[in-house]
């Protein structure tokens, strides 16, 4: 399923259709988290990067552009995006060291 969201991220985000790209890359980390893979987690945070930067190059300035969200006092979708994939990766990192931890007793 990973790979079927990633594809369809990339062709909604090839024609311009960005508030679906961003939806699809959101499924596609939760997916990526479900199965604890970090190797598609950053496949999905560069996405989400180059997406967000494409979508500043747009003029006049898209719905979703950080200068849309400060007039509504908002965060900018794709540097919210990029914040949630840092905080699945601390998540999945810590619980990895978590197993790692002998157990006492």
């Amino acid at each position: 399923m990973l790979d079927d969201l990633l594809e369809l991220n990339h062709r909604a985000a090839q024609v311009g259709e960005f508030e679906a790209a961003y939806h699809v890359l959101m499924a596609a980390l939760h997916c990526a988290e479900h199965a604890r893979d970090l190797g598609a987690l950053n496949e999905i945070a560069r996405r989400g990067r180059e997406q967000g930067e494409a979508l500043e190059r747009i003029k006049p300035p898209h719905a979703l552009s950080r200068s849309h969200a400060q007039l509504r006092g908002q965060t900018a979708v794709f540097d919210s995006f990029a914040a949630h994939v840092d905080a699945v990766r601390l998540r999945l990192q810590s619980d990895e060291q978590r197993l790692k931890r002998p157990t006492l007793g």
